[in-house]
Order: C-alpha cells, then structure tokens, then sequence
C-alpha cells in the first residue's frame, strides 16, 4: 500500500464514515483494530485497521468476524474510553505520506467535547496505530498507541503516553504536482519499464511504490513508444489527475491462476491480467485475502498448528530411525544361511575356533565366512544365529508395521494443517477436540463450562452449483467422515483432490438420474480449492460414487479409500470459485426433488 493506493482510500473512507457513529471497538490482535461504525447511509460496518510490520492495511471487511481475546488489551480499553461513541468528523491523508488519519469528536466523562485523532502510520515494520488528543494550541497530545517506541529504539522520535506526538520522518521526494520533466532523467529510455527504472521513479516521487513506478512506466511508453522523461512526467500527471478524480476503478493485479498479488487505485494495465473493483477497500481486501493475511490467525489457530508441525517433526525423525533399523534388520536372511550351513557342516567346525570359511550351497559352494563364539560348538553357534536371524525377522515386521502407522499419521496430520485454513473460530474448536481424541494434544481441563454437554456438530460449506445441485465441502477431518458417511446418500458423487490433503466434495444427487458435467467440474473445482493444491494448475480430482467409498477399521478421521474413480483436471481459478462460493446455502438446505 502505498501514498497513492491511500490518497484514493482515504477520500473513500472519508465519503463512507463522516458523520458515523463508532458503536464498539475490538483489538483482536497486537496491532490490529476493528471499529464498528453505524450512521444513515452507510448502515452498520466494520472497518478493519492493522499495523502488522509485513501487512499493515485499512480497509472494510464483509463477513470475516476476528476472534477477540477475552480481556481486551489495555489500549483497546484506552480506545473504549475516548472515542467509543464518538463521531468521525473527517478521514485525511497529509501529502502523499502513507498515514491516514481519522479525526473524531467524542464526549468526555464530565460530557465536555473532545477532539482525538486515530492516525495508522502504514510504514513496514515501523507500522503503528496512535490516538492523540487534539489540543486548542494545535498541538497533539499522545494518548496511547499499538506500539510504543522509547527514544532508545528511535532516534527521530518517541511514541509513548503523555507526550506531543510528532509526525514520521519527511521523505525527500517531490509530490507529483510538483515535478518536471528533469526530475526523471536519472530513468534510462532505453531500459523500459526495468527495476532499475521503476526504483528511479520511487526514489524522486512521494509516496510511490514499485507498482505505481511499474505503471507510469508502462503508461508512459504505451504513448510514445519510450521511457523518456517527457512521456513519464505526462503519465505522472494524468496518473495522479485519474486517482485524484476516481476517473479509474481499482483493480487487484492477478497472477497466471487468478490469485491477487497487487493491488491499485487505478487499472494495472501494466499486468496480463487484473480485475477491477468497485472500490480501494474491496481490493485491499481481497489482495490480503489471497496472500492468506486477510486477518490474523487466532492464537488457537496458531497454537493448533505448532501442535500439529511438531508432531509432523517427530513423526519425520521418527521415521528416519525406522529406516537406520530397518537397514540393521536386513541381515536376517544371511544369519539363517549361517546357521544352516553350520548345522550341516558341523563336523567340519572344529571346536574353540573364532571363524570358519563353509562352502555355501545357495550360492555355487563359493565360501563363506562365518563369526563364531569360541566357547561355543557348531550346534550351538547355529542355535545362536537362528535365534538372531528370528529376532531380526521379527523386528523387520515391527518396522514395517511402525512406518506404515507412522506414515499414516502423517498424512492424517497433513489434512488437520489444511484444514486449519479455514481459521473460523467454529472449525478450529472443531479440530481442537479432533486432536484431542486423537491424543495429539492434551485435553484442556473444562471443569465449569459445562463441559458433559456435546459439543454441536459445526457443518459443512454448502453451495448451489449453476445447475442448481447442492455441492457440499467439508472444513475439517471429522467433517469429512461425518459427509462422507453419514449425511452422503450411496448415490451421491463424491470428489477428492489426487494423493494431497484435502475437503471431502459431495454433490447432492437428490432425484436426479443424471448430474450435468458442469456442475461436476465445479464441485471438482472447489476440491482443489480446498486442498494443498489450491495455487496449482491442472489438479488432479478424483471424482466417484458415495457407494464405491469406504473407510478402514481403525483409521483416523477424514481417511478413506474408493475405487471405481475417474479423474478430472482442473485449475481452481479465483473468479470461478468465488462465483461459485457466492452462491451459499443456508444451513440444513437439501437439494431439491427433481
């Protein structure tokens, strides 16, 4: 996000939430904030304010709900305090520096008006979300921020309570209206829209970053054939003059599978591929959705997945122990030749000595050389071997039965790491029980809470294919089994990602005798979406019969084995899944009688 993406977000914000109501505020996390705001003709929204040091944004979200602690941070109860039922008076950026600033009129508790600012510094790692108290003299006072900063961490300036707050550090750039052509001759024309051409033209604008750089560049020589600093300095201006105006929609630039990697204030002509927005916020957001920041994992997300990854780690280790035994057990074969020869030649062994050479009949009577114990005769260095090649024939099948466990251990954790990216508060709890039945995680002790009652059973994702057929998706493992064999009718199509962890797909035949290939390709889509596969190309999908699917005893959760399957390929492109995922079912809906 740079000064220009926030110059187009900020006159948004302030067209959406002047005069709006802030009804609550959470900090679901360290540096982020989420206020609820209300007024006439905005309704009711919640304007999601992060200062992560790689993903620091603002912008509106839609259904995602963060997960709050159940204390609130002391600075959430600092917010609560001042401007909680306050008014947004005024969104702002200054210049085309990468801050905005929300001012808002509040009352104090003898009911006295206040005047605050909530300034979000977006600047990297030295992101941070501050509350300053506007004074008569024109002065801010800080009240308290997201991260406080000693003098002994900066040595431009202090964020701490108490004390005048002073804006970041000037950049030594020029805003575009004030440029000229000579600004940009350090740009090489011959060099295009190069790196080293888009950081030449970061360096000598405020508040542009490589995408804005890449674009005036691409601007630039689509008018007059090369990078000059004529052309470029045109591009500029009628870049800013779009932005400025909203003559151009946002877009979000996508990548070869229809992932976001950038977004803009305006058309990213300069990429293959882009798509446009109806607003900045929305390309924010759906940027950070894509890159899987969209918002922070809760600490039970973050927990379960530690849990889960050490357990990966030890079971890895694990195997590589079995492999260094199985490689000492591979002799068996070659002690039981040993005795055998021994007991046939026993007369031949003469007593007390340490080795003998024994012609070996099963391999041309060439010899072989033998250890023995010399306290012991031939019979008995014979016993003796038998009994070690038994012992290792034995450990060759404990092995194998070890690696076959631990491997399916494995893959059962790979599908509880893929489910975890569905980071709702409903399937996490969902997983949490899972690994506790499953005695990958300790039972958390719930004496008080309630905790004879059952759980509810959380459901699947359910959606409406185009030709109306219900597609369901399990979230997590105990999901899956529940789907696949207990809700799925025996004729039923089910789908499953190709030898990779991922969401059982079950499409609802219902009285149908036929299910239309393009609402197959559909459900064969959301199963590579919701799988490891999800940023792949041509994901193989496996698609077959409820009836032709069936489970191992004593297998763990999600874990099933079919037959009689045809493969689809598919490429699990974002538009298409999130048409497809716009049709969601309202929970217990069935497919219709047809």
């Amino acid at each position: 996000m740079d000064g220009w993406t926030l110059r187009r977000l900020a006159r948004e914000l302030d067209d959406a939430l002047r005069g709006a109501r802030i009804d609550r505020i959470y900090q679901p996390g360290e540096r982020d904030l989420v206020l609820a705001v209300r007024s006439a003709h905005l309704g009711a929204r919640r304007l999601y304010m992060s200062a992560h040091q790689q993903f620091a944004r603002v912008h509106f979200l839609a259904d995602e709900r963060p997960d709050n602690p159940a204390t609130p941070p002391m600075f959430c109860v600092l917010l609560r305090k001042h401007i909680e039922g306050g008014r947004i008076l005024r969104v702002t950026q200054p210049g085309w520096d990468r801050v905005l600033e929300m001012e808002i009129e509040a009352l104090d508790d003898l009911g006295d008006r206040r005047a605050y600012a909530l300034i979000c510094e977006i600047m990297g790692r030295h992101s941070n979300i501050v509350l300053v108290e506007d004074r008569t003299d024109g002065s801010r006072l800080i009240i308290d921020s997201a991260v406080r900063v000693s003098e002994e961490m900066s040595r431009y300036r202090a964020v701490l309570p108490g004390i005048p707050y002073l804006p970041p550090p000037p950049q030594r750039k020029k805003p575009v209206e004030q440029c000229a052509p000579e600004d940009f001759l350090g740009v090489e024309p011959s060099a295009g829209a190069s790196r080293a051409n888009q950081m030449a033209i970061v360096e000598k604008l405020a508040g542009t970053g490589p995408v804005t750089a890449r674009e005036i560049l691409h601007r630039a020589i689509a008018r007059t054939g090369s990078a000059e600093p004529t052309s470029i300095h045109r591009a500029a201006l009628d870049l800013a003059a779009a932005v400025d105006e909203g003559r151009e929609p946002a877009s979000v630039g996508l990548d070869d599978v229809g992932r976001a990697v950038e977004c803009a204030p305006f058309r990213l002509t300069s990429r293959a591929r882009f798509a446009e927005c109806e607003t900045v916020s929305d390309a924010i957001r759906w940027l950070f959705a894509d890159t899987g920041e969209s918002l922070r994992q809760s600490r039970l997300a973050r927990e379960l997945e530690r849990t889960v990854r050490e357990h990966m780690d030890r079971l890895r280790g694990k195997l590589v122990r079995l492999e260094q035994e199985w490689e000492d057990a591979e002799a068996e074969e070659e002690l039981r030749i040993k005795a055998e020869l021994l007991t046939a030649y026993a007369h031949e062994v003469p007593r007390g000595a340490s080795e003998v050479e024994l012609p070996n009949y099963y391999d041309d009577n060439r010899p072989l050389r033998i250890e023995l114990d010399p306290a012991l005769d031939a019979i008995a260095n014979a016993q003796r071997l038998f009994r070690m090649a038994a012992k290792r024939k034995r450990a060759r099948q404990w092995i194998e039965a070890e690696r076959e466990n631990t491997l399916r251990d494995l893959r059962y954790l790979e599908d509880v790491l893929q489910a975890l990216a569905d980071t709702s508060l409903e399937n996490l709890e969902e997983v949490r029980r899972e690994l506790e039945a499953q005695g990958f995680l300790a039972r958390a002790d719930r004496r008080g809470t309630g905790g004879k009652r059952r759980a509810a059973e959380s459901e699947p994702h359910a959606f409406r294919s185009s030709d109306g057929f219900v597609i369901r998706v399990g979230r997590n493992n105990v999901q899956n089994d529940r789907l696949t064999f207990r809700k799925a009718d025996k004729r039923d199509l089910w789908l499953h990602v190709k030898d990779a962890p991922g969401s059982h797909v079950v499409i609802e035949r219902g009285q149908a005798d036929e299910i239309p290939e393009r609402t197959i390709e559909e459900a064969a889509a959301l199963a590579a979406y919701f799988s490891r596969m999800r940023d792949s190309a041509n994901v193989p999908v496996d698609v077959t019969e409820i009836r032709h699917v069936w489970k191992p005893n004593g297998a763990r959760p999600g874990f099933a084995l079919y037959d009689h399957q045809r493969t689809l390929f598919v490429t699990p492109e974002r538009s298409l899944v999130e048409s497809i995922m716009s049709r969601t079912l309202a929970r217990r809906e069935t497919s219709d009688s047809r």
